[in-house]
């Protein structure tokens, strides 16, 4: 069986779009939906925190929330996936 390689910006959109579908997330439920280990998870989301595309909000618990950046982003990203899938490519 072969495994599907997933390059960085696709997780990035993995990550985005968990997020986006909750309008705020806790880690686990983003480490769950982008299928990543808890490592990985907090490297990519301390660099997307760091690009200004998600917000760490720190009330009892921590959540992250899309900024308008993180959210043109994603936008784009799904644009640019339906149009590589026009020509039958892959991201």
């Amino acid at each position: 069986m072969v495994k599907d390689y997933r390059s960085k910006t696709k997780i990035i959109a993995d990550i985005l779009e968990s997020i986006n579908q909750q309008g705020h997330a806790k880690p686990t439920k983003i480490l769950v939906d982008a299928n990543l280990s808890y490592d990985r998870l907090v490297k990519y989301l301390d660099m997307l925190v760091e690009k200004k595309l998600v917000n760490r909000v720190e009330n009892s618990e921590t959540m992250y929330v899309l900024t308008e950046k993180g959210l043109e982003f994603l936008m784009e990203y799904k644009r640019f996936e339906r149009f590589a899938a026009a020509f039958g490519l892959r991201l």
